[in-house]
């Protein structure tokens, strides 16, 4: 990989060890830093503080929750690793890390459109970004963050940083909070797993998220996804009111609208 070796990767969790795992694959050393203990196996050497792992590495990736990967940027800012020739986060939210890193020519804004419902190294795999979409905010350094999206088997996409936020809002965020909010309906209410079909299982596997990660996210998101919530919420009382009307005057449409979003991202995605 021309973008430079070994590859430090701080945080070495499901993104980051399937980063590591994907790396080594192809030949490349790789040295992570993380406050957990690394699995073996994931990594070829590990570094004892993040501003060890800058001076060892040639292209360095921050896997770490938002928060940590903004003070991240912070303390790799004030360094002078000279041999460290690109950063790059994979942070699924892109205006705070585009703001915090403005003007550091070093470093690109990225997320791979990739994940599981369980976090933690021992989720990863090499092959996590096989084809998937890899969002990055165009900057300075196109051309090697487009190699190094390449080089993990993914697509590059490039995106302006508040039209990603605004997708993602939609397409991830919004999901989750919904699937958080009908499992807990389900605890709440004890319902019974022994009348339940397969779909419910598919429905819920967003469930087993950790909200430890998920906080920083829904914060940083807010003021879009706080938007999108209300927006369902609206269609869901107008479906209430059907029920209690007998008059079936907006379910109707919300399958034809659901039917072409079936058809849109599932089914032609699966052929």
């Amino acid at each position: 990989m021309s973008l430079g070796d070994p590859l430090g990767i701080a945080g070495v969790g499901l993104i980051g060890g399937s980063i590591a795992l994907r790396a080594r694959a192809e030949g490349v050393r790789v040295i992570g830093y993380d406050r957990e203990a690394i699995p073996a196996g994931i990594v070829d050497a590990t570094c004892a503080s993040m501003e060890l792992l800058a001076r060892e590495s040639a292209t360095l990736v921050v896997a770490l929750p938002l928060d940590a990967t903004l003070d991240a940027i912070d303390a790799l800012r004030r360094g002078d690793d000279r041999n460290l020739a690109l950063v790059l986060d994979v942070a699924s939210v892109k205006e705070p890390v585009v703001r915090r890193a403005a003007g550091w020519a070093r470093f690109a804004a990225t997320h791979p459109i990739a994940g599981a419902e369980r976090g933690g190294a021992a989720q990863a795999r090499a092959d996590l970004f096989a084809g998937r979409a890899w969002a990055y905010v165009p900057g300075a350094n196109d051309e090697a963050v487009v190699e190094f999206i390449r080089f993990m088997g993914a697509t590059p996409v490039a995106v302006d940083a508040r039209a990603h936020d605004e997708a993602l809002a939609l397409t991830s965020h919004l999901p989750q909070v919904v699937v958080a909010a009908l499992g807990a309906l389900l605890d709440e209410r004890q319902a019974r797993p022994d009348l339940a079909g397969p779909g419910l299982a598919s429905t819920l596997r967003l469930a087993g998220s950790s909200w430890a990660l998920w906080e920083t996210i829904l914060r940083a998101n807010a003021g879009v996804l706080s938007g999108s919530l209300r927006d369902l919420a609206e269609r869901l009382s107008a479906a209430a009111r059907d029920l209690e009307e007998g008059e079936l005057s907006h379910i109707p449409s919300y399958f034809e609208g659901a039917n072409r979003a079936y058809e849109h991202f599932v089914r032609e995605r699966s052929t």
